[in-house]
């Protein structure tokens, strides 16, 4: 049998851990939870998921652009699939959120509250 994926997801809102934890676990996947960017950017570190799953706006208004500039500056964050998620409206600068230097690259950004279904599909299409 196929070892499951491990999908990673930091955020600091639990009700939205724990009832996003059931859902990918219902589906197949292992889950990792960290309530914040500091051991969310250690577990990537020492436990490298397949993919995470990183809330914008933590204890900091940009706590998740932190925690991805972190990531991907590691050798096993590189490449690891990232979504953002935003419970804000992404107007202005991140309406047309490109990858730069000041905002490194994400592979999805979605807006809070998330569809289960559609969170699903997103991560099938990223994991492949």
């Amino acid at each position: 049998m196929a070892e499951k994926k491990k999908i990673l997801l930091i955020d600091d809102d639990k009700d939205f851990l724990m009832a996003t934890r059931l859902i990918l676990e219902k589906n197949g996947y292992e889950v990792l939870l960290a309530e914040n960017g500091r051991s969310g950017v250690d577990m990537i570190r020492s436990n490298p998921p397949d993919l995470a799953i990183v809330d914008m706006m933590m204890e900091t208004w940009g706590e998740g652009f932190d925690v991805i500039s972190e990531v991907r500056s590691m050798e096993k964050g590189e490449d690891l699939p990232l979504i953002i998620l935003s419970g804000v409206d992404l107007q202005g600068p991140y309406q047309s959120f490109e990858p730069s230097d000041e905002f490194p690259k994400v592979d999805l950004i979605l807006h809070k509250p998330v569809k289960a279904g559609d969170l699903i599909q997103h991560i099938t299409s990223l994991l492949g």
